[in-house]
């Protein structure tokens, strides 16, 4: 799945109803063109021609899984400066009025650095996509770096790094992903970044970035909207091709983590002041994309069927107030996938509830565990995700296709529901065999103070 935080449920449930009420419903054929740049620059083309818009986007396979801690958070701070002066617009305010006499606007939501991508969008007219072209491939081909600008841009950066760690189980997380993943490596798996590494990040740091990343064998150029697919390739040859932009080394596997070592199971607890509830965390290294594909799609059905209201998972823990919400998930990468529960539980019941959900663990290869029709359902959710989430042009060619693209290639893609409607009851015990059962993890746990004196948590009580 892609989203390793709650999800909400109820609309995939109710397309999923929708779909068991028509059982000949089938996804939606293939959305979108592509073509590969002889510099290898991936074009893809996602049609809409319901509005006259067009998404010019670039995305790069990068983010925190290339960074050691000395350049932990720098992918993230390269995305601020792709919005900064380059050679065709040598100032800020050079940059806001040539995107403006696009009929663009400079958003929040126009980049976004993950673990295993970046991407870059804007969002214009389509009578101006060529202009649009234009500026993007000046944006990613002649980056300036300004030291002022950089400067600037650090800060900002870590006010982001504030407004996060205000969060209540920010620490915790922080906490919990050093253990999964190890101090060592954990700034693979965390795009925030190191505060001492982004206020020394350079201008030549930056280049070193767009030297080894940003170059078009690592990146694709996405187009949505209004737009003609042969007109688009016709305009990326021009202002993206091999005679304007030339590729670079392969970065990787180069550039690739260092294995992540295995989990020593442990216990992280945290404070968390004015929390009025528990926070409990259960994180399990998973499956790799592209090297445990079968054991991805297993995952993916699996947590969807316990994720189901009327579930075993929910009825024995929810339903019997031992947790307000609680929720199983599988997060698809392609350096290693975490497995995870989270519950959100009264503070009195926190050691129950952490007992419930080892008892809940340990029966889930049970062979009554769910049952055919739960599994059924499940398939239905995915299946109706799917055409979901590609309902919106621009929401699709900016958030689901660049994660598929980067961390499992777009074949994984065309092929997901096939294989997930294959799925076995003997595929979901080999997944839970494989990667949870017996297997070690870390479990992470934070409320207020007054709360954790009471509760007096201890390792060897809730890790046995």
């Amino acid at each position: 799945m892609r989203d390793y935080h709650f999800r909400r449920w109820g609309t995939g449930a109710f397309i999923a109803a929708m779909l068991l009420l028509h059982p000949t419903a089938h996804a939606q054929s293939l959305p979108y063109s592509m073509k590969t740049l002889s510099n290898g620059l991936d074009v893809i083309v996602v049609q809409n021609h319901m509005v006259p818009l067009a998404t010019i986007e670039l995305v790069a396979k990068n983010g925190s899984y290339t960074e050691p801690p000395e350049y932990n958070g720098l992918s993230h701070l390269y995305e601020h400066m792709f919005f900064k002066a380059n050679q065709k617009f040598p100032s800020q305010s050079q940059f806001m009025e040539g995107l403006e006499s696009l009929g663009g606007s400079l958003g929040v939501s126009n980049a976004a650095t993950h673990q295993e991508h970046v991407n870059y969008f804007i969002v214009i007219p389509k009578k101006n996509m060529v202009g649009g072209f234009d500026f993007m491939s000046a944006a990613i081909r002649t980056p300036l770096f300004d030291t002022a600008e950089l400067r600037k841009e650090r800060f900002v950066v870590l006010g982001e790094f504030d407004r996060n760690e205000a969060q209540p189980t920010f620490k915790l997380r922080y906490a919990v992903d050093s253990a999964v993943w190890s101090p060592e490596l954990f700034s693979r798996k965390q795009q925030l970044g190191l505060r001492p590494t982004i206020l020394s990040a350079t201008p030549e740091m930056m280049r070193t970035i767009q030297h080894r990343f940003y170059i078009p064998n690592n990146m694709a150029l996405v187009v949505a909207g209004d737009v003609n697919p042969a007109e688009v390739f016709k305009q990326a040859e021009k202002y993206f091709g091999a005679k304007i932009w030339k590729s670079g080394p392969p970065p990787f596997p180069t550039y690739n983590p260092p294995a992540f070592p295995p989990i020593t199971k442990q216990l992280v607890v945290r404070e968390a002041p004015n929390l009025p509830y528990a926070y409990i965390d259960f994180t399990w290294h998973g499956p790799c994309l592209s090297k445990d594909n079968e054991d991805t799609y297993a995952a993916d059905v699996f947590h969807t069927i316990i994720n189901q209201a009327n579930s075993r998972f929910q009825k024995n823990l929810v339903d019997k107030r031992l947790a307000y919400q609680v929720q199983s998930s599988y997060f698809s990468q392609k350096n290693v996938g975490p497995i995870g529960v989270n519950a959100y539980v009264p503070i009195p019941a926190t050691k129950k509830a952490i007992k419930a959900i080892e008892d809940e663990i340990a029966a889930w290869n049970a062979q009554d565990y769910f049952t055919d029709a739960e599994m059924v359902t499940a398939k239905r959710i995915l299946e109706g995700d799917r055409l979901q989430e590609t309902e919106s042009a621009s929401e699709f060619a900016t958030s689901s296709l660049p994660l598929w693209w980067a961390s499992a290639g777009l074949d994984y893609y065309v092929h997901y529901l096939d294989n997930v409607k294959k799925v076995t009851r003997a595929d979901i015990q080999r997944y839970l065999d494989r990667w949870i059962k017996g297997k070690n993890y870390v479990l992470g746990v934070a409320t207020n103070q007054t709360a954790l004196d009471k509760l007096n948590i201890k390792a060897e009580d809730v890790l046995r």
